[in-house]
Order: C-alpha cells, then structure tokens, then sequence
C-alpha cells in the first residue's frame, strides 16, 4: 500500500487538483448541471416534469454508495474516481445522438434514451464521487480547506464564465438542436482534460489489507446515531428543497414569465460566476479565520432574499435582463457562502477523519436521496399549479409562485436546525457579519494584505499604526501577531494600535497579560491602553497593578481604574493619595480621585494644587476637582477661551451666572455679580478676583447637597487671595463651579438674603 502523502506533497498537487475542478467546471455548464442542458430538454419538447424527473435520476444514484463503500475503499478512492470519470464523459457524448433519436422515433424514445443516458452518467458519477469525497478529505489539509474551496471556485467560475460566454455565442447564432451538439463535443473533451490533471494529485491508496478493515454496512449505519450528522443533513434537506428545484426551473422561468432570450439566460450564468468570484477569496479566507459556521449561514440568509428578488423584478420590460443580471449576482455570492461554509463545516466539524469512508457514504447518500426528491417535487409542482394566473397586489403570480415562497420560508427553518449543529468556531453569525459592518472593513481588509507584505521594521510599525485606524474587528488577529514581533517598535506600535480599537475580548486579554508579564517597558503603556479601551474586564487586571513594585505601573494602573470608573477601589486610592510621598504617584491617584468624583478627596486634591509648581500639573488637578463638580466639557471650554483672552472669557462666564441667578438674587449679590463681570470685561483680573472672592464669602451656609461645592468654592476663594489672578486655574475652578452649581442644584448655593 502506498503510504500517505505528506502535507508537503499535498500542498505541491493542489494546483493540478483546481485545473482538473476548473476543467471540470466546464464539462459541467455545457452538460447536465448548467442551463444549456435544461434549454436543449426543452427544445426536445420534454415537459417540466419529466425534466424534473431527469434531473433526479442524477442525485438518486447517491444511494449506490451505501453499497459500494466498502468496495471503493478496498479498489482505492482515487482509482475509483478515474475509472468512473472516464466512463461518465464517454455516457455524455451519447447526448449528441438524441436529435437523431427524436427525429428518427419520436418524443418517447428520445424521452427514454435521455433518461438512460442520464441514468448512466448518474451512476458512474455517484460512483466515482463515492471515492472522490473520502479522497479530498486526504489531499486538502485541514487549515487551508476554506482558502482553497474559495481558490478553487474562482478558478472554477473563472472557466464557467467563458464556458458560458461560448454557450450565450453558440446558441444565439441561427441553427437548431446542432448548437447544443457542438457544446457537448467541446465538454467531453475538457472533461477527459480534467481526468489528466486529477491524476497528478496524490493519495486515496487502497485500504491496506493488513490494517484496518474498511468500514461496512453496520459501521455506515451506526452513523445515523450521530446527532450532529442528522442535523446538518436535516439543514441540508431544507436548503435542499428550497433551492433545488427554484434554481434548476430557473432558466424556463426567465423565459416564460420574465421574457428573457434563451442566449439571454444563459447569460445570467455569468453574472452569478462573477458575484462568486468578487468574494470567493474573502470568504474562503474567513471560513479559515472565522469558522464555517458563519460563512454557510450568511449564505443560508441570501438563499431566503432570492425568490423575493425573483418575485419583484420587472417582467417582458427592457429593464428585465438588469434586473436579472443583478439578483444573479447576489446568487453567486450566496452560493459561494453556502459551499464553502457547508463544505468546509463537513470536513472539519461533522465528519471524523478516521470514519470518513463509512461518513462520507451516508452523507452521499443522503444528499442523493434529498436531491432527487426535490427535483420530482419540484417539476410536479410546476406542472400541478401551471394554471395559477394572476395579480396579488404588486406581485404576479403564476406556476413558480409556490416554489418562490418555499425558497423563503425553507431557508428560515433551516437556521433553526443549522443553529444545533456542532460548530467549528466560537464566532456567530451576528458577530462575523458585524466584523464587516464595524469600523472601515475595506481599510482594514487593505491593510492586513499590506501588513504581511511588509519587510522592515518601519514598515510593519506603519502598518500596525493603520491596523488600529481601520477601527475594525477584523484586525484583531494581525494585531495580537504584531504584539509577538520580536521587534519591540513593532509590540510598541501594537498596543498604540490596540487602545484604538473598540473593546474585544482577545485584545483585552493579551493586554493584561502584558500589563501583569515581566517587560516593564511594556507594561505601562499597556496599562494605558487597558483603560483608553475602556472593557471593564480588565479592572481586575488593574487591581492587581495597583500593588506592583514599580511605582509607575502602579501610577498608570491607578490612572485607568479612574477612567473606567471602578467605584469599588475609591477607599483605597483615597487611604494612598493621603499617604503616599512620590509625586507621581499622588498625581496618578488624584486625577483617578477625580474621574470617580470623590467628594473626599477634594481637600487634599486642593492642597496638592497649591502646592504644584508645574503649570500642566496644576491644570490637570483643577480639572480633577472640576470633575467631582461635573460638567468636565465646560470646564474645558471655558479653559480654552479664557487662555485665549482672559477677561473676555471670564465676562463671558459672569453673564451666564447671572443670568441663571438674576430671578433668585438678592440685590447686593447681583452687584457683586454686576461689579465682577465689569472688571473681567475691561481686563481687570485682579479686580474681577476680589469681587469673587467677597461673593463666595457672602454665601449663606450649604444644604447637604452643596457641601462639597460650598468647601470647594471657599478653597478658590482662599487661594485667590493670595495668589490673585496669577493663578488662572484657579479663577477657571471658581467660575466654572458657580456655573455647574447654578445648572445642576435644585437647592443654589446664592440664594436671596433673609
């Protein structure tokens, strides 16, 4: 027995396994899986339901591998698949002689040779697939499945699309049942093509008879009792049903209701191929990130938009072929979705590796049984409801209509029964189509190609930095990659990035273990980012940073628990700032005093302003304390225009004082106010201070309610005594609190005097 193909080999062969799918691809729009097959049974005067009836002669031979599993596997899976593929193209060539037959013996005899060599093709098909499926399960490693089904359908679509470009040519040219002829030469000889390249790809050996015995009929029946099989195959029945047979009728819909060209129709095919080919990358790339899951279900919800598509086009109008084109387009991105989340969910999540043969037989089975059912259905019920005519408000009806809203309802159901099959990831449906919706996807999904590409070290800091600007979720896992570059720009650069982003589980973890690890350097700035990112599942992180032997962490630690507005740690910050000699420090756990507006802190926060000499500092305290008076936006405003033009903006601010008092004052404070807002207007500083000052101290005593801005404003009045206007934080503390006081108070600190 040959041994297994190494993962090295396999990756080696990949390009020979998407030439043969793309040859294949071809075989299979000029034959029985594209409209052209569906056109010529209509030109041979065959109705729907015997169409209908064709078509699910195909799927019905999936029961075959109940029975020839064991087999196969002992013949080998991929000397099965050749031999098979081979005779299956040499079935096909004998479409060519139906003409011949309709002419020669009539509508029943083309009917009956058409349904042998449908049957034979059928046959030899689920036979070879029998060996193929357990074969590609082999050759495609497991973490590049999705990225190479997205692969594999661009190329495929790609060969599709001029497959399809020839079939629209051929049959808009003049001529009869000889343009359909010429189409089945040029697909047999690229399916014979496709055999060539196929068996360039390694592996699908015999079973070795010395190892274990392949699987037999008990082990394919013990399969049913997996519960995650038979729900996925229940999700499948009902997409199944809802899609089979809507898209198979598809072209005779477009040419009977919606008055489309058969050259027109066959035209759509393309534009479907395109909409798969846009995206098939990107999905691919996310089924391999993201999970399977996701990806088949974003495709299971478009499934359930197309028939309403369908249902509101434009019929007999020259807008139909616009409007076909495009819903045609969506198509082909939910097909694409629905095969490779599907496919790739398969793989990995519902088939075993060691139980493929036995697995991969039932579920070949099963799909065949499904599919040839919901093609019986279907041609049925076009010819049971044919006679359906009318209007329905804005919709037409006619014998597609039942089908239309199975294609609806039917998709719905299925994300019930999807939603309890065993999942690959733990990303939802709703969270993967958010990633796309977040932030700027298109930046972002820019970017992470530019940020593998890059060479040096500048570059990859560049990209990094553009990676948290992309403010998207789709970034995460470059980012926490950048956060291992053995580079420490490039981990610098990440954690700048990462405090851009909105909060996600991963970053927030990855930052703690940063901030609680051994690279100090890093550690601070990750403290930083903790609480810019503002996810409350750090605080314990930062909780524990409180207590490192570097005051720095600590001082950071302490900055970003105020930030995120951990009341709980309050007492203790309050014990340390009261305590505490390093500077730094104390200014770290007054400004997170500040964010969590403790009123008990305000005497000390005041007295280490005083005692500041720096002015940026000084500031930061003062607007500390303006925080625990709220309203921290004016605070800034008003810091801002009084900077600019002192006595202007302090004019300013004494006009909406009085403004908000002028009805409750008493006619010796509304002088007071009158006399301040006077000096300040004519850039008298000094003079606007003084008057300040003798206000406050005017001030009759507090309710509970206004204790601390009672004691906050008598500390500023106290300080402008012995500083004056020198101080400008001080002057910008006093007036913004007499107008936070005023706004917010039901009980004002001015009132009118006894």
């Amino acid at each position: 027995m040959a041994a297994s193909p190494t993962t090295t080999e396999k990756i080696r062969a990949l390009p020979w396994s998407l030439a043969g799918g793309a040859a294949n691809s071809v075989f299979a729009q000029l034959t029985f899986f594209g409209s052209t097959f569906i056109l010529f049974l209509s030109e041979l005067n065959i109705s729907t339901a015997q169409i209908g009836f064709l078509l699910s002669l195909l799927p019905f031979m999936g029961l075959v591998a109940l029975f020839i599993a064991p087999t196969v596997a002992r013949f080998g899976f991929k000397r099965t698949f050749l031999t098979f593929y081979v005779l299956r193209k040499v079935i096909t060539a004998f479409l060519m002689a139906l003409p011949l037959v309709m002419v020669q013996f009539g509508p029943e005899a083309t009917l009956i040779a058409a349904a042998l060599i449908v049957f034979g093709f059928g046959l030899c098909r689920a036979i070879a697939e029998t060996g193929y499926y357990p074969w590609v399960q082999e050759f495609i490693p497991g973490s590049m499945r999705g990225k190479f089904s997205a692969t594999s359908n661009v190329f495929g679509n790609l060969a599709a699309i001029a497959a399809v470009a020839l079939a629209s040519y051929v049959l808009a040219l003049p001529g009869g049942l000889e343009r359909f002829q010429f189409l089945f030469v040029v697909a047999v000889g690229f399916g014979f093509l496709a055999i060539w390249f196929y068996m360039r790809v390694p592996g699908g050996a015999p079973a070795d008879p010395d190892g274990a015995p392949p699987a037999t009929y008990g082990d394919m029946l013990r399969t049913l009792r997996d519960n995650n099989l038979l729900l996925y195959l229940a999700g499948f029945a009902l997409i199944t049903f809802a899609t089979g047979p809507l898209h198979s009728f598809l072209p005779l819909f477009m040419e009977e209701h919606v008055g489309l060209t058969t050259s027109q129709i066959v035209l759509l095919s393309t534009a479907s191929m395109v909409g798969a080919l846009i995206l098939s990358n990107l999905l691919g790339w996310s089924a391999d990130r993201y999970g399977s899951k996701p990806v088949m279900l974003v495709g299971v919800v478009f499934f359930a938009l197309l028939p309403i598509g369908w249902m509101l086009m434009p019929r007999n109008s020259p807008l139909s072929l616009l409007f076909a084109l495009g819903i045609a387009f969506f198509q082909g991105i939910a097909g694409t979705a629905w095969m490779v989340g599907s496919g790739r969910l398969l793989f990995v999540s519902v088939v075993p590796d060691a139980e493929k043969s036995q697995y991969m037989a039932v579920y070949y089975a099963a799909i065949g049984i499904i599919g040839g059912v919901s093609q019986l259905i279907g041609g049925s019920l076009l010819d049971a409801f044919s006679s359906i005519s009318g209007q329905f408000l804005f919709l037409s009806l006619d014998a597609f209509t039942p089908l239309m809203i199975a294609g609806i309802v039917l998709p719905l159901l299925s994300l019930l029964v999807f939603q309890r099959v065993r999942s690959d990831s733990e990303v939802t449906v709703g969270e993967y189509a958010g990633m796309f919706v977040q932030g700027n996807p298109i930046y972002a999904l820019e970017n992470l190609v530019r940020f593998y590409r890059a060479r040096d070290e500048r570059s990859v800091v560049v990209m990094t930095e553009k990676l948290g600007k992309a403010n998207s979720p789709l970034t995460v896992d470059e980012l926490l990659e950048a956060l291992a570059d053995p580079r420490f720009n490039v981990r610098f650069e990440a954690i700048i990035s990462i405090a851009r982003m909105p909060s996600h589980p991963r970053l927030t973890k990855a930052l703690t273990e940063i901030l609680l690890g051994t690279e100090l350097s890093l550690s601070n700035v990750s403290a930083w980012a903790l609480g810019r990112i503002g996810d409350p599942d750090a605080v314990a992180a930062l909780r524990a940073g409180l207590n490192s032997e570097y005051r720095s962490i600590r001082a950071h630690c302490a900055r970003a628990l105020g930030t995120l507005k951990d009341m709980e740690v309050k007492p203790l910050l309050l014990e340390r700032l009261l305590v505490e000699e390093d500077k730094g420090l104390q200014m770290a756990y007054a400004v997170a005093l500040g964010n969590l507006h403790s009123v008990e802190a305000m005497a000390k926060l005041h007295s280490q302003l005083i005692q500041t000499e720096n002015e940026g500092a000084r500031m930061e305290l003062a607007l500390s304390l303006a925080r625990i008076a709220g309203r921290e936006s004016e605070f800034i405003s008003l810091l801002r225009q009084m900077r600019s033009d002192p006595g202007t903006g302090a004019a300013q601010a004494m006009i909406k004082i009085r403004q908000r008092v002028n009805k409750i004052a008493s006619p010796e404070t509304r002088k007071l106010l009158i006399a301040a807002s006077d000096a300040f207007a004519v850039d008298d500083l000094d003079g606007g201070a003084a008057y300040l000052v003798e206000l406050v101290r005017a001030l009759p005593s507090p309710t509970d309610a206004d204790e601390g801005t009672y004691r906050l404003l008598h500390y500023c009045a106290d300080d402008l005594v012995a500083h004056k206007a020198s101080r400008i934080e001080l002057l910008v503390l006093m007036l913004h609190v007499l107008q936070t006081d005023f706004s917010d108070s039901p009980h004002h600190t001015i009132q009118p005097d006894a």
